[in-house]
């Protein structure tokens, strides 16, 4: 559920957003992006054909691979590298490094399941040659190579509380309450398996964090895709947005490549700064380059400030959408009072039809009393003229009764004599 007061007039100004970008944090709570939105951040990490091809589909209306959530599929992939990260551990028993393994094959089998579902969707992609060179002579195909990279992106598509989320909690706690079974049946719960498995349940299970009044991201560059895939789906998902009211502004803006621009500028972004930081590293004994290397960041200022001015834009955008969508439910309650009015006038209208109509109905209720009436006497009449007429004549035979028979034979020959 979404807590709308993150997402108002003034939550979604520059300071706000710059805020929350430096936190690493927006609060209230929030869902997960839908996959179109997904699916366009993703894109920032592909080349600009292979991202124009998507912005294209999505223009067109075409489909475009969804799984149904790609912040479980986010999840998914954090929960994997975190059961890594355990089956490293020296202190790793065998029967716990073995339920481990199982988990992390199952996880591994969903995950090419969804991988199939982007890279290899016959639904999505044409599957056929004549299909293939047809989207590929409109601009619409996208290569397998470009279908990888893409599922490679949504593997850390922005997703609120992907790292200390309650869901890998309860995932690594199953794991480890499995093992602690397992291992109970071979030990006496005392061995070094035992307590390490205790140690491992009792971080996963430590205490939650605020998570349920704020969503946490990685940094604030997936902080601030975040932002502006939540405005993205704002818009497109508000009826008001796609009526005729709105029509001419569809036309101003395209979102889907809004969305797929802001970004690649955010990726890119991102990669310099890492870059950079490496650079300061290997060469933090060179004066000269350090200073160049200072240049070079104040320059890239303005940049993170113009991607945070272009995303309030964006999300200013979808509170004028939300505040429209708000104007037209009030106008359309009193366009449904106007004609609650309309209808009450039309019945005080009716009322002389409905008195006439009483009246009528009145007087062939009477009519109808008086025939059946008539209809009485006249019965009476004729079933007294026929009892008259058959009354004297017609009287019923008498049928002697039958005589006994006599089965004694000694009466039946003094009867006889």
């Amino acid at each position: 559920m979404t807590d709308s007061s993150a997402f108002t007039a003034d939550g979604g100004a520059a300071a706000d957003i710059r805020r929350w970008c430096d936190q690493a944090k927006i609060p209230g709570r929030h869902p997960d992006l839908s996959d179109a939105a997904s699916i366009l951040i993703a894109a920032g990490f592909l080349s600009d054909s292979a991202r124009a091809v998507l912005v294209r589909r999505a223009t067109a209306g075409m489909p475009i691979p969804a799984i149904g959530g790609f912040g479980d599929l986010r999840r998914l992939h954090r929960e994997l590298d975190q059961l890594d990260d355990y089956l490293r551990n020296p202190r790793m028993p065998r029967v716990g490094a073995m339920v481990l393994r199982s988990r992390i094959m199952t996880l591994t089998r969903r995950r090419e399941t969804a991988r199939n579902l982007v890279t290899a969707s016959k639904p999505v992609f044409a599957g056929t040659v004549r299909g293939i060179r047809r989207e590929r002579r409109d601009g619409l195909y996208l290569d397998i190579p470009d279908r990888e990279r893409l599922f490679n992106a949504l593997l850390f598509t922005p997703t609120p509380n992907s790292l200390d989320s309650g869901y890998l909690r309860r995932a690594g706690a199953m794991a480890a309450n499995t093992a602690a079974g397992v291992i109970g049946q071979l030990t006496d719960g005392r061995s070094r398996a035992g307590q390490w498995v205790a140690e491992k349940a009792a971080i996963i299970e430590g205490p939650d964090d605020d998570s349920s009044s704020a969503a946490r991201f990685v940094d604030g560059y997936e902080t601030l895709l975040y932002v502006a895939g939540s405005a993205y789906d704002r818009i497109v998902r508000s009826p008001v947005w796609r009526s005729d009211h709105f029509s001419v502004q569809r036309t101003q803006i395209n979102l889907h490549a809004e969305l797929a621009e802001i970004s690649a500028d955010v990726i890119n972004l991102r990669t310099v700064r890492i870059e950079l930081d490496r650079v300061r590293v290997v060469a933090a004994s060179d004066e000269r380059l350090g200073e160049q290397l200072r240049s070079r960041e104040a320059e890239l200022r303005p940049v993170w400030s113009q991607l945070i001015a272009r995303v309030a834009a964006l999300a200013d955008v979808a509170d004028a959408v939300a505040a429209a969508a708000h104007e037209l439910r009030i106008l359309e309650q009193v366009n449904y009072a106007g004609t609650i009015d309309h209808r009450i006038d039309q019945l005080i209208g009716r009322s002389g039809e409905r008195e006439l109509s009483a009246e009528n109905t009145r007087r062939l209720s009477e009519q109808l009393g008086m025939g059946r009436t008539h209809l009485r006497d006249y019965r009476n009449i004729l079933q007294g003229n026929v009892t008259g007429v058959l009354g004297p004549a017609y009287e019923e035979p008498v049928v002697p009764a039958p005589s006994r028979a006599i089965t004694n034979p000694r009466l039946r020959k003094e009867t006889d004599s």
